[in-house]
């Protein structure tokens, strides 16, 4: 772990001392190397690109929180790469998330008897050797614009009557660490918008990325649509059912003890990509006695509970809807910290 943060040092001018200090954290080899951001239709350089790396090995596009570097006015940064794998994930609003993958030398291979290479452009691979790279050699990446597109929704109930005032959520499926942080991740704004009087909103996709449209209202089922498939529609027709709901009560206890856990946030419908709560969903807390006041618990395809509590493990629980009701108060047990 020491390795893998001092590699991912921007400053080649330690290069030096990162090369000692990676030779006693276990063999971890650095090079020197100048990144070059393109774009890919006029060939023209890219400023004010953010370059975050990570280790390619765990998670290949989460890149880490925080500032960070940007490319200068020509569209280059200097940057010290690491032997043992590392990604980049290139970032600039405009321009579609980028990653660029560093491959590692195999264990027990022989070195290359091809000349290293001083200049390199790695588009569309994005990837390249690291034992091909010779030291300070200029790697040309070219980043793809995203290109909007519209559709019109439509949003029907079970009857074919319009809906009004449904929610149309749009949304570019990459991971945000937080709300309102979508330009600092080379995302577009997240869309939020209501159907007219008709049932018909016109939304905004974005052909490059990963789109998903969550068309919701309270009292009927969600329904999550990757818009990708649909490229080049006019005209999406959506019907959203009536959703059954159940009253049940939550009731937090210790995972050790069985002791209550009082003042415990229970949520339902709770996202984690920026997007709000979904509408049939809710957060309440609980009682001296551990338990939530009655709730109610929609017929979801999936019905996961978050648990939370002060010096507590955060927990995430699947319900079953048919076992669901008032009688018992159905127990989440959490671990301590």
């Amino acid at each position: 772990m020491i390795s893998r943060h001092i590699c991912s040092t921007v400053r080649p001018s330690c290069a030096v001392f990162v090369g000692i200090l990676l030779a006693f954290a276990g063999g971890c080899v650095s090079k020197p190397v100048q990144l070059h951001v393109l774009d890919s239709a006029t060939g023209n350089p890219i400023a004010d690109v953010d370059v975050r790396q990570h280790g390619a090995r765990f998670f290949q596009f989460i890149p880490r929180k925080g500032d960070a570097p940007k490319t200068d006015g020509d569209g280059r940064i200097d940057l010290v790469l690491n032997a043992r794998g590392t990604s980049l994930a290139l970032l600039r609003p405009g321009y579609v998330p980028t990653g660029l993958s560093i491959v590692p030398e195999p264990k027990g291979s022989a070195k290359s008897l091809e000349p290293p290479l001083l200049k390199v452009d790695v588009s569309p691979e994005n990837s390249i050797d690291f034992e091909r790279l010779a030291d300070h050699a200029v790697i040309d990446v070219r980043l793809n614009r995203i290109v909007p597109w519209q559709l019109r929704l439509c949003v029907r109930d079970e009857a074919g009557a319009a809906l009004p005032a449904a929610e149309a959520i749009v949304e570019t499926g990459l991971f945000l660490p937080k709300d309102g942080t979508e330009s600092e991740w080379g995302r577009p704004p997240i869309q939020r918008l209501e159907t007219d009087a008709t049932g018909c909103v016109v939304v905004t996709a974005h052909r490059g990325l990963r789109n998903y449209l969550y068309v919701r209202m309270v009292g009927r089922a969600t329904q999550r649509i990757a818009l990708d498939r649909l490229d080049g529609n006019e005209r999406l027709d959506v019907t959203l059912a009536r959703v059954a709901s159940k009253p049940a009560i939550l009731r937090a206890i210790d995972g050790n003890s069985g002791a209550p856990i009082a003042n415990a946030t229970v949520e339902l419908g709770k996202q984690f990509d920026g997007i709000a709560r979904d509408p049939n969903g809710w957060s309440v807390k609980t009682d001296a006695n551990g338990c939530t006041p009655e709730v109610l618990v929609p017929d979801m395809d999936q019905i996961v509970v978050s648990v939370s509590g002060e010096r507590f493990r955060a927990r995430r629980q699947v319900l079953c809807w048919q076992s669901l009701g008032t009688k018992r108060p159905i127990q989440i047990a959490l671990d301590r910290k």
